[in-house]
């Protein structure tokens, strides 16, 4: 299995980490990685949170790419100008979505 994020990649945290004083959203660096845990999860060493030698270790699940945290956010603004009525539509579409069966594209023709 390779690892999701490669080395000097920009991520962005998903959960705070009170240690290091970090919230969720910051930004960093991978600047190593390490062999899969026990979780099936690599491992990473992330510098630059605007914090002088600082170094944190986090597994994969707790870091997404800066390009999907971007694309979520833009997602998140868009739902805030909602309405409560077109929020309540977009709930029951989302929940169809995902209660779908999934659609073998290779076998429709």
């Amino acid at each position: 299995m390779k690892p999701k994020y490669p080395l000097f990649s920009e991520v962005v945290l998903l959960h705070d980490i009170p240690a290091h004083n970090l919230k969720r959203g910051s930004v960093a660096i991978v600047v190593e990685q390490y062999a899969v845990t026990e979780q099936q999860q690599y491992g990473y060493s992330l510098e630059g949170f605007n914090v002088p030698n600082v170094t944190v270790e986090v597994d994969e699940s707790q870091i997404t790419s800066l390009e999907q945290w971007q694309k979520e956010m833009e997602i998140l603004e868009k739902l805030h100008r909602l309405s409560v009525i077109k929020l309540v539509h977009l709930n029951a579409y989302i929940e169809k979505l995902l209660n779908e069966e999934p659609i073998d594209l290779l076998k429709v023709s």
